[in-house]
């Protein structure tokens, strides 16, 4: 039985004419067009893909760069309140500071002239004495 399932198989090899076949340059020009059109399609299909990543890197580059602009307004924004906040903290500084000064310089020019009346009313009480003392 194995005898005959191998001379069967041996058979149908050597009656199968591929086995003898060989390849013409007709065939060899289809191949190649072959290849060459799948390469082809392989190209435009690529092409095509390299180009939707493009649109889409393109649509995410618009879409951070609008959202960097937003990023820089608001920052803008923020740099103006901190500015308003500087010039108002440095207000109250120069507020804190010069308004004392300003009073105590006002109440150091008040004393002085209290202390010339003071000075004349003293001179004008000695002048008195000294006239009734004479008279």
């Amino acid at each position: 039985m194995k005898k005959t399932t191998l001379l069967t198989l041996l058979a149908l090899l050597i009656l199968n004419t591929s086995v003898f076949g060989e390849l013409t340059q007709s065939d060899l020009d289809k191949l190649d067009k072959m290849f060459r059109d799948s390469e082809e399609r392989m190209k435009v299909y690529i092409d095509l893909k390299i180009e939707t990543v493009r649109e889409e890197i393109k649509g995410l580059d618009n879409k951070l760069t609008g959202e960097i602009n937003v990023v820089r307004e608001e920052i803008k924004g923020v740099k103006g309140s901190v500015s308003m906040l500087f010039a108002f903290v440095i207000a109250l500084i120069a507020i804190a500071v010069g308004l004392p000064q300003y009073l105590l310089a006002r109440r150091t020019k008040e004393m002085e002239l209290y202390l010339e009346r003071i000075d004349a009313l003293s001179r004008e009480v000695e002048a008195l004495k000294k006239h009734i003392a004479d008279s």
